[in-house]
């Protein structure tokens, strides 16, 4: 499924989309448009919040998806009145991934219900990714017990990858916004062909402020890796975000305005097993 655009796609009523090729397995789970979606519970809750639960539904064979379902109460009403809300914003952003060549979650369905412009409810669905944990448990639970000299070859390996997408998706006017460990998936071994980006609902275009996405985005990423790596090794990281626009004078401005950011909320420092 694709949205070319981030926007309201529905203001008084329901709109419900879905891949054909995946309606007849989401109906077991009761996600359709002729059933109460909103009422879905699958078969682990993966994360939630006061208005966000997310599930993970474990189809017939290997396969799984993962069921975001978004429920607004009457005093937030003001807050996405006549503006894309998270769901929205969600579809749009994995379809525009998709378009500038990152990996990211394929959306096999998507819902929005609003009254005169009033959020209700929304959802989408993703299709699961096998064999894949989030950076940041990939690197407490697997990476953290390597030898030295693998753990800094695939850290470096995995930052050249993602540090060119995000400057791939920058350049073209895309910001995740909330580009923080847990909101990349890689596989066990660490192969940076296998990161993939997830969980943008503050995804946006940025048209007259690139400078602050591009450094809020890095901060997201700064924020575990400060911990990890030497000033030496994260100027490094900053050179190869640059790419061809690379300069001494060019990595020590962003560094120092990485840096402004992060101390705003400075992140607690992480300690983790080293075996050497």
């Amino acid at each position: 499924m694709f949205c070319a655009q981030r926007k309201v796609h529905v203001v008084q009523g329901e709109v419900f989309h879905v891949d054909q090729a995946w309606s007849a397995r989401l109906v077991d789970f009761g996600i359709s448009a002729d059933s109460d979606w909103t009422a879905v519970v699958g078969d682990e809750l993966v994360s939630m919040s006061p208005s966000v639960k997310c599930y993970r539904c474990d189809l017939a064979g290997p396969d799984s998806v993962y069921f975001k379902r978004y429920l607004y109460p009457k005093k937030k009403w003001h807050e996405f009145w006549m503006r894309p809300a998270k769901p929205a914003v969600e579809f749009w952003a994995y379809s525009r991934l998709q378009e500038l060549g990152i990996p990211t979650l394929e959306v096999l369905a998507f819902a929005e219900r609003r009254r005169l412009g009033i959020m209700l409810a929304g959802c989408i669905v993703t299709r699961g990714i096998p064999d894949t944990l989030d950076l940041d448990d990939f690197v407490r639970s697997v990476w953290c017990h390597w030898p030295c000299a693998r753990r800094v070859s695939v850290a470096r390996g995995l930052a050249a990858t993602l540090l060119a997408q995000s400057r791939h998706a920058h350049r073209n006017g895309f910001f995740h916004h909330d580009l923080k460990w847990r909101n990349i998936l890689v596989n066990r071994v660490g192969d940076p062909d296998s990161l993939v980006w997830i969980d943008a609902p503050r995804a946006s275009r940025m048209r007259l402020r690139e400078r602050r996405g591009v450094v809020t985005d890095l901060s997201g990423l700064a924020r575990i890796a400060i911990s990890l790596f030497s000033r030496f090794e994260l100027m490094r990281f900053v050179h190869m975000y640059l790419g061809e626009e690379d300069s001494s004078v060019a990595a020590k401005r962003l560094f120092r305005q990485v840096q402004r950011h992060l101390s705003r909320r400075m992140p607690r420092p992480l300690e983790l097993p080293f075996p050497d």
